[in-house]
């Protein structure tokens, strides 16, 4: 990546949030060399801090993490962010129910997933919410 686009304003920023470090940096490297500012975070508290401190376009996260899940990350999104779009990876469908409506989840891939849809559908959503 060019130095100017690490500072350009416009760059999309993305929050990654799984408490699987292989998958958290293998969606980080990917969506850095798609030109997105990627913040990561492990859990769902670490995501907290990082919402404070920066305003992502989109989040992708896991639902099944230790202490603050996935479902109570997109809770407390939707309770203080509601514009912030989120879309949901899970290797357990079974134990959730995809009653998702578009207010509160945008997309949700089951792991494994093939990444270039899921780029393709952030990028759509993205787009949309920039109108």
């Amino acid at each position: 990546m060019a130095v100017e686009d690490m500072f350009r304003k416009d760059r999309k920023k993305i929050l990654i949030v799984d408490d699987d470090e292989t998958i958290l940096h293998m969606l980080k490297g990917f969506f850095a060399r798609k030109g997105y500012h990627v913040s990561i975070a492990k859990d769902g508290f670490g995501a907290l801090e990082t919402l404070k401190m920066e305003n992502p376009s989109i989040v992708l996260t896991d639902l099944k993490m230790p202490s603050f899940s996935g479902i109570d990350l997109i809770q407390f999104i939707r309770q203080n962010t509601i514009e912030t779009p989120v879309v949901v990876m899970t290797a357990y469908p079974y134990l959730y129910p995809q009653k998702w409506n578009g207010n509160e989840v945008k997309a949700y891939f089951v792991k494994p997933f093939d990444i270039d849809e899921m780029f393709l559908s952030i990028q759509r959503i993205l787009e949309g919410s920039a109108d």
